[in-house]
């Protein structure tokens, strides 16, 4: 949620500027590992139409492994050599494409990984995207992201729908049609589920909507703010920010079996709830003590801590590796709002981005590694990623109107 919107909804007042000192560091980021990328190879040499093909699906390769940040994507072997090599056939039958793959040691070209793959041609980038992660898993043993999407809330109709985009900034399509303002969408782990709250009916009500499916339900109506927070990690629960007409205040919700649980009774603003990876926690943005902070709620014994000391924060978001916060604020009154990290002691606050616009709304690739956020940096405000440290901001896509709520989570259906 944007600091404007906050204040909007909740009607915080402005408080006073607040000294603060930031902790900036961290030890230098070790050299990603060499990958030799060839050119992929046409499966039959004879045919045009195949060569075409092999060129295409290595572009789209090449380019989400590099956007993996996880290697140093090269051509050819450097004088240094390389740790890994990539080769790769492709070629077209009928309406199926077909890629024959292998990952080795560059130094003993000793393969660790080979692959055949089969699909239908029209989905070229889809199997780039598998190739990919399959990578990315074989040499890293982590998951790639390659098949993750971002929603976010866009305004080119005149009106804020939510919008759906694959992490490269491909293939963006509109999700809603309330013709109203829907704000917030939070995407369940698995990136089958979107959470999103519409004005449409006239109260902020919290809707779920299948994007197997295409159909919207309604989850929550509550008179007042009715707003998600996010999944859980195995999707069974949700936390929501309900104010029932009054102070909004933290609730679970048990999807299955629709159970409310309050988790916050406060007279101040408690919202925008996140699950720490395991689910025991949560953190939250609250103005209980002045201006708005974040804090950190046990599930189970609702006691609450608290991380920050800036002017204004909000919009928290736990990295999936469970130890950073991300978070929106600014440090002083007249400072644009700008990204940060804490970690879970709070002994450590880094500054990420340095007043190139607002920046707003942090949301992390399912890795850990990438933060999503909106920022006005170019005008009017657009998607942006970066890696974790701050380090190599670009624009998502190129989307007409204003975007903002990024989310990002979930391997494609």
């Amino acid at each position: 949620m944007t600091s404007a919107l906050f204040a909007a909804l909740l009607a915080l007042p402005a408080a006073a500027q607040t000294e603060v000192r930031l902790a900036v560091g961290g030890a230098a980021a070790e050299a990603a590992p060499v990958l030799i990328l060839p050119a992929f190879e046409a499966a039959d040499a004879r045919k045009g139409e195949d060569a075409l093909l092999a060129r295409r699906l290595r572009e789209a390769v090449r380019s989400d492994l590099m956007l993996s940040r996880r290697f140093t994507v090269k051509d050819e072997a450097p004088a240094a050599g390389g740790t890994w090599r990539l080769n790769a056939a492709a070629g077209r039958s009928g309406d199926k494409i077909s890629a024959q793959v292998k990952l080795s040691n560059a130094a003993g070209a000793e393969a660790v990984f080979e692959r055949f793959y089969r699909q239908e041609a029209a989905w070229l980038r889809a199997l780039a995207h598998r190739i990919s992660d399959d990578v990315v898993k074989a040499a890293t043993g982590r998951e790639g992201i390659a098949r993750t999407r971002l929603a976010f809330v866009n305004n080119q109709t005149g009106r804020k729908e939510v919008y759906l985009m694959d992490y490269d900034g491909e293939n963006v399509k509109r999700l809603t049609d309330d013709r109203s303002i829907d704000l917030l969408p939070r995407l369940s782990m698995d990136g089958r589920r979107l959470a999103y709250t519409s004005y449409k009916d006239g109260n902020p009500d919290l809707f779920l909507l299948d994007l197997e499916t295409g159909r919207a339900s309604m989850l929550s109506n509550e008179q007042g703010l009715n707003i998600a927070g996010g999944f859980s990690p195995d999707g069974a629960n949700l936390l929501l920010t309900l104010s029932r007409g009054k102070s909004p205040n933290l609730y679970l919700k048990d999807l299955a079996t629709g159970k409310l649980e309050r988790l916050t009774s406060h007279f101040g603003a408690d919202s925008t709830p996140t699950f720490s990876p395991d689910a025991r926690q949560a953190a939250f943005v609250s103005d209980r003590s002045g201006n708005p902070q974040i804090y950190v709620l046990d599930l189970a014994t609702k006691q609450t801590r608290r991380l920050s000391n800036l002017n204004w924060c909000d919009a928290p978001a736990w990295s999936p590796t469970g130890e950073w916060i991300a978070f929106s604020g600014r440090a002083h009154h007249k400072d644009k709002m700008d990204i940060f990290l804490v970690d879970v002691t709070g002994s450590q606050i880094r500054q990420l981005t340095r007043g190139e616009g607002s920046n707003e709304d942090p949301a992390w690739s399912p890795d850990g590694r990438l933060l999503a956020f909106s920022s006005t940096r170019e005008g009017r405000s657009q998607i942006f990623m970066m890696d974790a440290d701050g380090g190599a901001p670009r624009k998502a896509a190129e989307v007409p109107g204003a975007s903002s709520t990024p989310h990002w989570a979930g391997v494609r259906p």
